[in-house]
């Protein structure tokens, strides 16, 4: 990822000014930094746009983009992103192919900065250049929000030991969320089980495993201490879908408010839910065993958490909003039908 000379650490600081620009662009685009800079985010995690394969070597490497129609990691594929915004986040660095939301332009629905814990919080204007959210940073998703470069925002995760986070007998929550690197994938505070091949193969004792919370009505996030599970940190950004008003139905139609951190129901409509983990629909748990070796294929009502991720994928995917399943063609047990039965 990094270049050196003569065995010095490359300069990672700040480059206000370099030139005619007063941008941190420079630190990845500028002519000095671009001969040690040898790659960024999607340098490792976007080699091929074009294949099919969802992990490369050597190392291993998670791939966020590939070819329309292969099997995507758990967080999606970016490729759908290239020809509807809708589809999913955009993000900065695929050039041309992803560019500013025509309808959203660099501002997330619902944003609401008591919700955001970073400081500074998002800025849409942060970057002249790149009207686009970042992979890392302050206006990013992973590493520590606090930071305004995405690179120094993960500087040195890569290298943690993430041993708690991992399924066997060193797993504990005991921990998680203390830095980037022993936060679920990155994302800073995050608790989780972390399946060993981001769900390149996945059944109901073979995926990742989520952390939920039961309450129904959400506080604002005062620092990255409070942010626990995958349903907080999505109201960092879109935390108007997580206000403290509670989640009794609006009079908008459709609304738009669907809850999350909350239980699954085992009556009425959900009575006939089904109990066996379903990939495409996930469910977050509201603790996660120590020494846990395997995830768990079965789904508790009353007991288990529907989350931002039970409907919408983290990254991209095929279908609008970012949804795990086309909202105008499901199917009886598929979709919303998997929780709604009746």
């Amino acid at each position: 990822m990094h270049n050196s000379q003569n065995d010095a650490s490359m300069n990672l600081g700040k480059t206000f000014g370099i030139g005619s620009y007063d941008s941190e662009c420079m630190d990845c685009h500028g002519a000095n930094r671009a001969r040690l800079l040898r790659m960024d985010c999607l340098g490792c995690h976007a080699q091929n746009i074009g294949g099919a394969s969802n992990i490369v070597n050597p190392s291993n490497m998670p791939q966020v983009a590939l070819a329309t129609g292969s099997t995507p990691l758990a967080g999606g594929n970016y490729k759908y992103v290239f020809t509807n915004d809708s589809k999913g986040h955009n993000v900065h660095g695929f050039g041309d192919d992803i560019v500013t939301d025509d309808l959203l332009g660099n501002n997330p629905p619902g944003y609401n900065s008591s919700y955001d814990p970073a400081n500074p919080d998002f800025d849409p204007d942060l970057y002249d250049d790149a009207e686009q959210i970042m992979c890392a940073g302050q206006n990013g998703c992973h590493g520590n929000r606090d930071e305004q470069h995405q690179i120094l925002a993960i500087a040195g995760t890569h290298h943690a030991d993430d041993t708690i986070l991992r399924f066997g007998g060193g797993f504990t929550e005991t921990g998680q969320g203390a830095t980037v690197g022993t936060s679920y994938r990155f994302l800073y505070g995050v608790h989780g089980a972390e399946d060993n091949n981001w769900q390149a193969s996945s059944s109901p004792t073979d995926h990742n495993e989520y952390r939920g919370d039961t309450f129904e009505v959400r506080s604002s996030q005062s620092s990255f201490s409070s942010i626990v599970t995958i349903s907080q940190f999505c109201a960092e950004c879109h935390g108007n879908f997580h206000a403290s008003a509670g989640i009794t139905a609006g009079s908008g139609s459709p609304w738009l408010r669907h809850p999350t951190d909350v239980l699954i129901p085992d009556s009425g409509e959900y009575a006939s839910i089904s109990t066996t983990y379903n990939v495409l629909t996930p469910v977050a748990r509201q603790s996660i065993a120590v020494g846990t070796t395997q995830a768990s294929p079965t789904v508790t009502p009353d007991e288990d958490i529907v989350m931002c991720l039970s409907c919408h994928m983290a990254h991209a995917s095929n279908y609008l909003d970012i949804l795990r399943w086309d909202y105008n063609n499901m199917a009886s047990g598929t979709g919303c039908y998997v929780c709604h039965t009746q």
